[in-house]
């Protein structure tokens, strides 16, 4: 007993205490570019579960180009600077609440057949701060028409270059 009250007082003393509890707590993210923005006119039902298991974090980019896919946009990402996407990152409360309704949503969980139009992947994402940071997303997979390119990157303002 008496050493385990030395080993938590020596733990919390130096930070190692803090740090495990930090480590096990990671905050994860999301990236969101269309439908799913704060700022979309657009009300999917799964737009209350975001808000439920996340808050909207800052104004974020990409590197991709995005597509009119139907009444939705599909991301698809390229090595080119200049491909640039425009959304929000949300820093997430509870990842796998969040995920789960998500993946459901976005037609790739596993009751969906394969292939699936979407993949959620970690990526790099921007912040208007300038900082990288590692966030979930939802990528598009199928097929795209360059026709049907949304060249401003911005699904919200699709005319604007």
């Amino acid at each position: 007993m008496i050493i385990q009250r030395i080993k938590v007082s020596f733990f919390r003393a130096y930070g190692k205490y803090s740090y495990e509890k930090s480590a096990a707590m990671q905050t994860s993210y999301l990236f969101v570019y269309g439908t799913l923005r704060s700022d979309s006119p657009k009300k999917p039902p799964v737009k209350k579960t975001l808000n439920l298991y996340a808050e909207r974090w800052y104004k974020a980019s990409v590197k991709g180009k995005l597509y009119e896919i139907d009444w939705y946009p599909g991301l698809v990402l390229t090595d080119n600077p200049d491909d640039i996407v425009s959304g929000e990152i949300f820093r997430i409360s509870d990842e796998e609440s969040l995920l789960s309704h998500l993946d459901e949503y976005e037609g790739c969980s596993e009751g969906f057949p394969e292939p699936h139009e979407y993949r959620r992947e970690k990526i790099s994402v921007i912040t208007e701060d300038g900082e990288t940071l590692l966030a979930w997303a939802y990528l598009y997979y199928w097929d795209v028409n360059e026709e049907s390119r949304i060249h401003s990157g911005d699904y919200l303002n699709p005319y604007i270059l």
